[in-house]
């Protein structure tokens, strides 16, 4: 489904971690119920007030830009997606926008997204793919004076670090808007490649 410009969520868009991909699901059966217009590879995007009303703030304040509905693969590394670290598409097979896995598990550079929260491998819930998103660092900047403004790269584990030589590559997904600290949440301008799908 495109672009929508009303959302219909029950939840918190950074606290879906649904079993069904609309998100309701029977509660005898535990089957998907098709209804409420929610539906996978839905896409969305919001401004920096709706991005922060739909927010659950315990788990992080969200901002403005592009969000999509997908499902994590099954396979995907369960410490790897959570809040701030960097998912890929699949590696093998056919390429797929709504099935993205855990940074360890897919193509560098191939449709990166941010995880929002803890989504189990299997189930579904939202991503962040344009915009100002809040990625998580890694245990260690290579940077001996990380700044805002300095490119970010994914890297192991799907954090990002701040490198010392700035060229833009495959694995660079932006900039950091606050200094990149190690193992801290931070907020960056994502610069990646828009896709339709």
């Amino acid at each position: 489904m495109p672009y929508l410009p009303i959302l219909p969520t029950w939840v918190a868009i950074n606290g879906a971690d649904d079993p069904t991909p609309t998100g309701l699901q029977d509660i005898r059966t535990g089957q998907t119920v098709y209804g409420g217009a929610l539906n996978l590879g839905d896409y969305f995007d919001m401004t920096e007030k709706e991005a922060n009303g739909n927010s659950d703030t315990d788990t992080g304040t969200l901002h403005a830009g592009r969000y999509r509905r997908v499902q994590v693969d099954s396979g995907a590394t369960a410490a790897n997606v959570k809040t701030g670290t960097i998912g890929l598409m699949v590696a093998g097979g056919q390429p797929q926008l709504n099935l993205v896995t855990s940074y360890d598990k897919g193509i560098v550079g191939a449709h990166p997204v941010v995880f929002l929260n803890s989504i189990t491998p299997g189930n579904y819930g939202f991503v962040q793919e344009l915009g100002i998103a809040t990625v998580l660092c890694g245990s260690s900047i290579q940077k001996a004076s990380p700044a805002s403004g300095d490119l970010l790269e994914m890297t192991t584990a799907g954090v990002v670090d701040d490198k010392t030589t700035q060229t833009v590559n495959q694995a660079t997904i932006g900039l950091a808007l606050a200094p990149p600290i190690a193992n801290t949440l931070i907020i960056a301008q994502l610069n990646l490649p828009v896709l339709q799908g």
